[in-house]
């Protein structure tokens, strides 16, 4: 050491010299609690973005599920849908049909009632000129015999 450099400092003492290793003891413990603190800032950090990355995957994966069970029911809706209106037309398909039918049916019932009603018409007409026929035979007959009477009863 200089001569100067040795007159600027004054000596240590004893008390002062405990008091420095009392220091530097007490600087490199916060020095160690310091890096403690730190490693454990560390490790909650990588906790905490190994969470996040975790819940991150857990929440992807149930988006790639809901999504996978909304097409699935989509399609599922669409089908039922396509199901229905083939059903449908097919319900109105026959309801046609047999209206269809019926109307026929109806026709053929209208044309037989009016072949029949021209049939007994005519049936009646004939036998109502049959009648009048027998009822003029029957009156002249009786206009005959009435005669024939009134020539007995006379003589």
């Amino acid at each position: 050491m200089s001569k100067a450099a040795s007159s600027s400092t004054p000596p240590i003492t004893l008390a002062e010299g405990d008091e420095l290793l009392e220091a530097r003891r007490q600087i490199r413990q916060m020095a160690d609690t310091v890096a403690a603190l730190r490693t454990q800032l560390e490790q909650a950090e990588t906790l905490r973005r190994e969470s996040v990355q975790a819940a991150l995957t857990v929440a992807q994966d149930e988006i790639r599920q809901l999504q996978h069970t909304v097409g699935s029911l989509r399609d599922e809706l669409q089908a039922l849908a396509a199901a229905k209106t083939e059903s449908v037309q097919a319900a109105v398909a026959t309801g046609q049909d047999e209206a269809k039918q019926l109307h026929a049916a109806i026709q053929a019932l209208r044309d037989e009632m009016e072949r029949q009603t021209h049939t007994h018409a005519a049936e009646r007409d004939r036998l109502q000129r049959s009648a009048n026929e027998e009822i003029k035979q029957l009156r002249d007959s009786i206009a005959a015999l009435r005669t024939q009477l009134e020539a007995h009863h006379v003589r």
